[in-house]
């Protein structure tokens, strides 16, 4: 069994960072009715009514989408409304609702990673819309020998060495000699009062976001065996960076009826729309899933002039022919419903409970095609 909070610290706090998402979202908890136990979880892009209806039906307790159910605050419930209906029945079938939503578009391992690695493309660093920064802090502790590894273990178990990257538990160890004098009223670990002690220390030093810094520190001077630890804290000018989008490098040169088929292919769709014919071949791609037609300039300003991405609207469309880019709308939701699937392979291996992943069963129609 698993707390429905440790859900949410870890979506919210761990793997993503809620406070990334963008003012106009509203990412969260969209239906909660207090902290409980639940033993199984249901992910989907949408929580449409039939949605609702399965993770009730298949004994879920929570349903975890990308796609919020409130844009915008409620100002009463009217069953004649679609959204109300289904709070009712979620309500009703004991199942409390989360959304991540921008957040998890601008997280490391998120969607736009995701694609990538479908596709087989190496993602170079930044992103095509830079949307903010967490700041970073260096915590420098001074520790005995034979403690390095406790004190080390417990700072890395609460944040500290990971900054959405492939490496975890990253810091740096160097050996050293530790002076100090106890008075009469201290209750030393090493040493005697009123006598200089010389300990063999070592400094041990990490990274850590300024989201875990407080827990960090907390955990750091409980696995400390000395009354008074010596540490340091340190705001460094480097930033962590979060944004819209990424720019790829493909494993070879393809046409753009190649590229296509290789995303029909991946994404399990058929229609796709685009705003050209025919390009030249490339091997370099920007990629924004769900709705990211608009950002074809910051596509063109990174050095690349063809953009993954849905919801292609006419005038951007247009646009973007006129300037050289070409946009591939693989369609809002066959871009991001794949990720569910990643998501929950995530929660699982993190909380070891049982997932399901809820496919809406009526797709989009895109007329004229077959999706």
């Amino acid at each position: 069994m698993v707390k429905i909070s440790d859900i949410i610290n870890y979506l919210e706090y761990s793997f993503t960072d809620i406070s990334a998402q963008s003012k106009w979202d509203f990412s969260g908890k969209q239906i909660y009715t207090g902290d409980r136990e639940i033993s199984k979880i249901a992910l989907s892009l949408d929580a449409k009514e039939d949605i609702i209806e399965k993770a009730v039906k298949e004994g879920c307790g929570l349903l975890i989408t990308h796609h919020p159910i409130f844009f915008r605050e409620s100002k009463g419930i009217n069953i004649n409304k679609a959204v109300d209906r289904k709070v009712i029945k979620a309500i009703k079938g004991g199942l409390d609702i989360l959304s991540y939503h921008t957040n998890l578009d601008m997280v490391y391992n998120g969607l736009n990673d995701y694609i990538c690695e479908l596709l087989n493309a190496k993602m170079d660093n930044g992103f095509l819309s830079y949307e903010g920064s967490h700041s970073l802090y260096k915590v420098a502790v001074f520790v005995p020998y034979d403690y390095k590894d406790e004190v080390f273990n417990a700072m890395t178990a609460n944040g500290a060495g990971s900054i959405y990257g492939n490496y975890s538990s990253c810091g740096f160890i160097a050996e050293g000699a530790g002076l100090f004098i106890p008075d009469d009223k201290a209750k030393p670990f090493i040493g005697s009062a009123n006598e200089l002690q010389i300990v063999d220390e070592v400094k041990i030093e990490t990274v850590v976001l300024k989201k875990h810094l407080h827990k960090v520190i907390h955990a750091m001077l409980e696995a400390h065996p000395y009354e008074e630890a010596a540490y340091d804290i340190i705001e460094l000018h480097n930033k962590l960076d979060y944004g819209f989008g990424k720019t790829a490098s493909l494993n070879k040169e393809y046409s753009l009826q190649e590229f296509i088929k290789l995303i029909q292919e991946k994404l399990n769709i058929k229609h796709i729309t685009t705003n050209m014919h025919d390009i030249k071949p490339f091997s370099r791609f920007g990629v924004c899933t769900g709705s990211g037609a608009s950002l074809w300039k910051d596509a063109l300003n990174k050095g690349v002039n063809v953009l993954l991405t849905g919801d292609l609207k006419y005038h951007d469309a247009l646009d973007a022919y006129e300037a050289g880019v070409c946009i591939i709308d693989a369609t809002h939701q066959a871009t991001e419903e794949i990720y569910m699937h990643r998501l929950s392979e995530i929660i699982k291996k993190q909380f070891n409970i049982e997932v399901v992943v809820l496919k809406q069963e009526k797709q989009l129609i895109c007329w004229g095609g077959n999706n």
